[in-house]
């Protein structure tokens, strides 16, 4: 999905969609215009169910799109950053910027989706149902119909408890809740989603042996089971590093008090200053009144030819604050990493809970700290 097509924003979300949008919805298209419509609402022109097909195949899109920005919304009411949603083949994604930190928070973000899709099907049918059963309005009533149950389908679909649906990550955060393990929750929530995929594909292989009419539906069976088998398996590989974590804060994988560099000073200067044993990164930078405005990073050194640094002051290449993610010493360290991972920069500066800057930390701290504990481990041990 990295040349999505840029649809505009929602609440200020970004929207996007794949290439494969336009192959799908033309397919339906046809579907809808050519076999569906005809068939159980004859007596139109097929310019009419041809605009019905296309009327059809925006309506799913907006449902879908309904769906995952019930997802974004609630994520963003739960203080997780949105950067955009994305439609593609097999549904959407909201691109959070990180995942939850509470279990409250992650069975909020998930359950709504589902919601959604059941508040859209239950408005399509009861649309269905007002619309007069003869003329055009048949024909709409009989669009409305479909859609309806399709997105009670998708509702139920999703609810089904198995990584990576809505519903494996509703059981996932009740599991997380009851036990006080996000790790615990993952693992059952992937070993469900891999019983789960597993079976689509082997009952969607029974309809497509046997030849019939059913074999289309056989194969998007297995599509559907291999991508869900496939997520399940990755979700069940990140777990053991979400179990070296529990309980792990930014203060523990952060780099506490690095060198400070000044803004009125020249990068000659502050690299003068530096320990030559000194190991950090990236350096806070700070104005003639002691206030942070910035953040040097070492590559951004490296980037800049070496003949200019006497004369190039270091706010001139220091990335300024609202370019760089600022995270709490108290947070949960693989959230943190990751909403710095996502950003402008790969490094990210580190407050205490009063607000002072006392460090910082970059998407490789998680690794760092997970290598840390694994060796400290009593089985390692």
């Amino acid at each position: 999905m990295g040349r999505d097509i840029p649809l505009g924003r929602i609440a200020g979300i970004k929207v996007t969609m794949d290439v494969t949008v336009l192959l799908l919805a033309a397919f339906y298209t046809v579907a809808l215009a050519v076999n569906r419509f005809p068939i159980e609402s004859p007596g139109h022109s097929d310019t009419t169910y041809w605009i019905a097909g296309v009327g059809g195949a925006l309506l799913f899109f907006l449902s879908l799109l309904v769906h995952e920005l019930g997802h974004a919304l609630v994520a963003r009411d739960e203080g997780i950053g949105v950067r955009g949603i994305s439609l593609w083949l097999l549904g959407g994604v909201a691109k959070l910027e990180s995942s939850p930190t509470t279990a409250r928070s992650e069975f909020r973000i998930a359950v709504v989706g589902p919601l959604s899709s059941l508040a859209c099907g239950i408005v399509l049918l009861c649309g269905a149902y007002a619309l007069p059963d003869f003329g055009t309005a048949a024909l709409v009533g009989n669009l409305f119909a479909l859609l309806g149950r399709i997105n009670l389908l998708l509702a139920a679909f999703n609810l089904i408890p198995a990584a990576p649906l809505d519903g494996g990550t509703v059981l996932s955060s009740m599991i997380w809740k009851r036990t006080g393990s996000q790790a615990t929750g993952m693992k059952w929530a992937a070993w469900a989603g891999i019983v789960v995929g597993a079976s689509m594909i082997w009952w969607g292989w029974g309809w497509v042996s046997d030849g019939d009419t059913a074999a289309i539906n056989g194969w998007s069976l297995i599509l559907v089971g291999a991508f869900i088998l496939f997520a399940a398996f990755r979700s069940l590989k990140a777990q053991p590093l979400v179990a070296l974590l529990d309980g792990v804060t930014v203060a523990e994988g952060m780099v506490l008090h690095p060198p400070v560099a000044r803004t009125f000073d020249s990068v000659g200067t502050f690299l003068r200053s530096l320990d030559p044993s000194e190991t950090a990164q990236a350096y806070p930078v700070i104005d003639d009144r002691g206030h942070a405005s910035g953040l040097l990073t070492a590559s951004a050194i490296r980037a800049t030819d070496s003949n200019l640094w006497e004369k190039l002051p270091v706010q001139a290449l220091a990335f300024p604050l609202d370019r760089v993610t600022v995270v709490r010493s108290d947070e949960p360290l693989l959230p943190a990493a990751q909403r710095v991972d996502g950003g402008d920069i790969r490094d990210g500066l580190v407050v205490s809970p009063d607000g002072e800057v006392i460090g910082t930390i970059d998407s490789r701290s998680v690794y760092r700290v997970a290598e840390r504990r694994r060796l400290t481990a009593p089985t390692a041990r």
